[in-house]
């Protein structure tokens, strides 16, 4: 298995513990680390499409850097990218030294079911491509994925 498909797997799998973190956070400090785990998702997810796309994956955890990234290399990604990618850089960074940042657990969970989406939009891209690239319980239709991504349907 590729660099690629090894950064989508971890993608999911930082997902689900994302949701199980999320839905058992009974303090501000677990819901962070929740959030944490989204970002290393989304992440993940566009530092595998940038290694797919002939690019470098790199250390940053700038969500913004790395959608310009993309953009240069003219990788498509979900237009939500732009609305969110400060808040969810910051949940890369921030979070793990300020004690007293808090995650808005809404925006969180929000953030989780668009990944989620996009990861499903992924896996269906690879089933075409006679791959399996990650396991979960995504049910996102065809239709809701395109609206989710590209406002269109």
């Amino acid at each position: 298995m590729g660099k690629y498909e090894d950064l989508i797997k971890l993608a999911a799998n930082d997902l689900k513990v994302a949701r199980l973190i999320l839905n058992s956070a009974n303090d501000e400090l677990m819901q962070n680390s929740a959030a944490y785990n989204t970002e290393q998702a989304v992440e993940k997810i566009m530092k595998a499409l940038l290694v797919r796309g002939g690019g470098t994956a790199g250390i940053s955890h700038n969500i913004t850097q790395l959608s310009k990234d993309m953009d240069d290399l003219s990788i498509p990604y979900p237009d939500w990218i732009h609305d969110k990618d400060d808040e969810i850089s910051s949940w890369a960074t921030t979070i793990r030294y300020n004690a007293n940042f808090k995650a808005d657990h809404d925006e969180i969970a929000e953030v989780i079911m668009l990944v989620q989406r996009w990861l499903e939009l992924i896996n269906r891209i690879g089933l075409l491509e006679g791959q399996v690239l990650c396991v979960g319980d995504f049910d996102a239709s065809n239709d809701e994925i395109a609206e989710t991504f590209y406002g269109e349907k």
